[in-house]
């Protein structure tokens, strides 16, 4: 279990191969996994989060706590804008990770993202106190020419 702990991104695969090769024990995949299961892990798909480092961690809790007692006001001047990338050939393809209920955010369990590939479209909204707006095309991402012919 020290290296589920470790490292959640082990798949049952490489455990038993692991034991087989290191203790010359044959285990059954999913022996493996019931083992796993009983310390209370389940496989799940990692959570795709923009990579956050410590530093940028203490920036945005200090910001956070900086608007925690904003008054009414100050809410209503306020333009909440999100954008989103939506793949048009095929996806980001998923990872598994083994965790524990409530260890989504966990950083071990998280997949990083950075931008770039894919051919794509990526669409922006925003909405405010005084409503919503239509979401905005920003830009069609092509990684590969030839798709067009």
């Amino acid at each position: 279990m020290h290296k589920i702990r470790k490292n959640p991104r082990l798949s049952a695969v490489k455990l038993a191969t692991e034991l087989e090769k290191r203790f010359a024990i044959k285990v059954s995949l999913e022996t493996v996994r019931r083992v796993i299961r009983s310390y209370g892990y389940n496989s799940k798909v990692a959570r795709r989060k923009c990579f956050v480092n410590e530093g940028t961690r203490k920036v945005r809790l200090d910001f956070a706590k900086s608007i925690l007692d904003k008054d009414i006001s100050f809410w209503e001047s306020v333009i909440f804008v999100d954008e989103s990338k939506f793949n048009i050939f095929g996806s980001d393809g998923r990872i598994g990770v083994w965790r524990k209920p409530n260890e989504e955010l966990n950083p071990k369990n998280l997949l990083p993202t950075v931008e770039h590939g894919g051919g794509g479209i990526m669409v922006c909204g925003s909405f405010a106190a005084s409503g919503k707006e239509n979401l905005v095309s920003l830009k069609i991402i092509w990684t590969n020419i030839s798709i067009l012919k």
